[in-house]
């Protein structure tokens, strides 16, 4: 049975994620940790990120002016 892989989504990994971002790995995992980052699928002991869940990710978290983008991710909760 062939597959056909070329409608599948990208699948990024912390080290993609963090670098997309700006930010380092550790970053990542720390604010995965305290719930505020993007939604990961766990694959065995791997965490991968879909691409279009990281970027609506994104749209959400984009603060509106005079509002605090952390307040507003732990407050989602």
């Amino acid at each position: 049975m062939t597959v056909d892989m070329s409608s599948w989504e990208r699948l990024m990994t912390v080290k993609e994620v963090a670098e997309v971002l700006g930010v380092c790995e550790r970053t990542v995992w720390s604010l995965r940790a305290e719930g505020n980052f993007a939604p990961g699928t766990k694959i065995g002991k791997k965490v991968v990120w879909r691409e279009s869940v990281l970027r609506e990710w994104l749209v959400t978290a984009t603060e509106e002016p005079g509002e605090s983008a952390t307040y507003k991710f732990r407050s989602a909760g």
